[in-house]
């Protein structure tokens, strides 16, 4: 079972690395070229699961005021989807996000 999680940790690692490798490669750019799952961007961030959610639900109150707004930074595959592990996040606008709030603190 070991072997098994220590596969799963490389995948995780090699796609947040794969992530960061396409954000260099379009900073002048400024465009997402990929779309990815909630693990990748909580692995990213360095975050759990369920600080994503609250992001996202933060986005709903607040009316894409605050947190994780749908159609910026995350979107759904089928609309009446509920599950965020099924959604696909935008990494770009995610970091860049998180980023600014950092810078405004």
């Amino acid at each position: 079972m070991d072997f098994l999680k220590d596969l799963r940790e490389i995948k995780e690692t090699l796609a947040s690395i794969d992530v960061s490798l396409q954000l260099l490669a379009n900073k002048s750019q400024r465009r997402t070229t990929a779309f990815v799952s909630k693990r990748i961007i909580c692995h990213r961030l360095n975050i759990p699961s369920v600080a994503l959610d609250k992001l996202i639900h933060q986005g709903i109150i607040s009316d894409g005021k605050h947190g994780i707004v749908e159609g910026k930074h995350y979107c759904k595959v089928d609309p009446e989807e509920r599950n965020s592990s099924k959604f696909l996040f935008d990494p770009y606008a995610i970091l860049n996000a998180a980023w600014s709030n950092f810078q405004n603190v």
